[in-house]
């Protein structure tokens, strides 16, 4: 009798890839106790695909050459697989060289000593951990770049193994446009990761091979904004959705936490990004795990949008925030909004950047996409916690500032503000728009409280919305003329 693997979902790892693994081959097989060579054959048939090219070998049996269709590793395994087969060779007597037979591709494992597995703990016989078992397999001396503990190679049991293999079959990815390439693993109790592949993943599932088997609202580079992406588009598809049936979006819904009656488990969103080339060159690994709490914000801003279709509106606020450099799209500062936003920091330094530094200097500056001030505000009262009466004083006076400095060509003094880099200057800058302007600077602002605070928050932080608001305004103000001047609708 040889090797066995029990397939269990009652007995997860805990390690997010090898768990997704076990998913993967409970949605093939089914539960229970199976011989590890059935399971790796049938993986094979999972990951190996026909190349549609065609090779010769030497049929000794015949003594004639015969054609044979190349295979090989599925995209994107075959960035982490590089297994080939290779049969021996011979020179007939035509002169050349042949295989002696059709390649085969064939993973073996080969388990040696008993002792416990690296990532289980489990007591068995134990296999050397290869890249197409565990992608994080790397050098013993740089393993503790990923797992501290460990100064040597990674030690696999049989399940461990061939769940680590399944794990390439059941990858969710995109790529797009550039060499950069995400994969996303969501990790909670295997029963609901089994019911989140085959009741939601499956049907979106997309068909190209280059760009990826999920949908995602926008694509860059940087591992916030693409896991961003992600979750926009997928929460998207629980108010409305023609590719995902009502009982798919109800129970994605529950999952996320969106009914009394949801599901109390632990929820978490793996990304890992890298360029992919001849192989996958893996740059970051992040774990989000605040999804049920982004979720609730993603409602809250859904219904401050409201009017027709506000999950695209959401996007199309989001996916802004890039600059056009040559012909390709510089998405940094999406990149660092995404990341304050999943990780419930401030995310208003980085929208003051982008519209002071990008937009502001277009050939044909306009204001912020509609409804970014809206969900701005939303943010940073209910997550920086600021108040209604000082928001809406803010708003405002941010936005006469910026009517007037348009109708006085006085752009200056808005960077003059944004550029404050301690309270005295921000009073000075005020003082200037006072005379400049003729403006009167609202009360509230020119208290200053202990520890620089203003209202009760940090003067920095009144500072940057403030000169959001006063510049959107402007370009706002801006654009009207030349929308007039066309006889386009303002």
């Amino acid at each position: 009798m040889g090797t066995r693997v029990e397939i269990n979902l009652d007995k997860p790892t805990g390690n997010f890839w090898i768990d997704n693994g076990l998913v993967v081959l409970a949605d093939l097989m089914g539960e229970g106790i199976f011989e590890l060579d059935e399971i790796r054959n049938c993986l094979h048939t999972k990951l190996i695909q026909k190349t549609g090219n065609k090779g010769e070998y030497w049929d000794q049996e015949t003594g004639q050459v015969k054609e044979y269709e190349k295979s090989n590793w599925k995209y994107p395994a075959n960035l982490f697989i590089k297994v080939a087969g290779k049969p021996q060779k011979i020179k007939c007597s035509d002169g050349n060289t042949y295989f002696k037979g059709a390649p085969t591709f064939e993973l073996k494992m080969s388990f040696g000593k008993r002792g416990h597995c690296d990532i289980c703990g489990d007591q068995n016989y134990l296999e050397d951990a290869k890249q197409w078992m565990f992608p994080f397999v790397v050098d013993p001396g740089k393993f503790a770049n990923f797992y501290s503990d460990l100064k040597r190679g990674m030690k696999l049991c049989p399940r461990c193994a061939v769940s680590g293999l399944a794990g390439y079959h059941g990858l969710l990815w995109s790529s797009q446009a550039t060499n950069a390439m995400h994969i996303f693993i969501f990790h909670t109790d295997l029963r609901e990761m089994l019911r989140l592949r085959q009741e939601v993943f499956d049907p979106l599932s997309l068909t190209q091979q280059k760009g990826g088997n999920v949908p995602v609202a926008f694509f860059g580079p940087y591992v916030h904004e693409i896991t961003l992406g992600l979750l926009l588009e997928l929460f998207s598809y629980i108010r409305k959705s023609d590719g995902l049936p009502q009982e798919a979006r109800d129970y994605l819904a529950n999952l996320l936490g969106a009914s009394e009656t949801s599901l109390a488990l632990p929820l978490s969103m793996y990304t890992i990004t890298g360029i992919r080339g001849q192989s996958f060159d893996m740059h970051s690994l992040e774990e989000f795990s605040r999804l049920r709490d982004f979720y609730m914000l993603y409602k809250s801003w859904i219904t401050t949008l409201g009017r027709d279709n506000p999950e695209n509106g959401l996007k199309e606020i989001f996916r802004q925030f890039y600059k056009r450099e040559g012909n390709r799209d510089n998405t940094l500062w999406r990149d660092k909004i995404a990341w304050a936003v999943l990780e419930f920091g401030d995310p208003l330094p980085f929208a003051e950047q982008f519209l002071y530094e990008v937009r502001a200097k277009q050939e044909k500056p306009g204001p912020l996409a509609w409804g970014t001030e809206d969900i701005l505000e939303k943010y940073t009262k209910e997550v920086l916690e600021m108040e209604q009466q000082l928001l809406d004083v803010l708003k405002d006076f941010g936005h006469s500032l910026g009517r007037k400095a348009q109708e006085n060509r006085e752009m200056g003094l808005l960077y003059s503000l944004r550029n404050a880099k301690n309270p005295e200057e921000f009073y000075r800058v005020l003082n200037d728009m006072q005379f400049r302007l003729g403006m009167t600077i609202p009360e509230d602002l020119l208290i200053m409280e202990k520890a620089e605070r203003i209202m009760n928050n940090p003067w920095v932080r009144v500072k940057t919305l403030l000169s959001i608001y006063a510049m959107n305004a402007y370009l706002r103000s801006e654009q009207k003329p030349r929308k007039e001047a066309t006889n386009e609708p303002a």
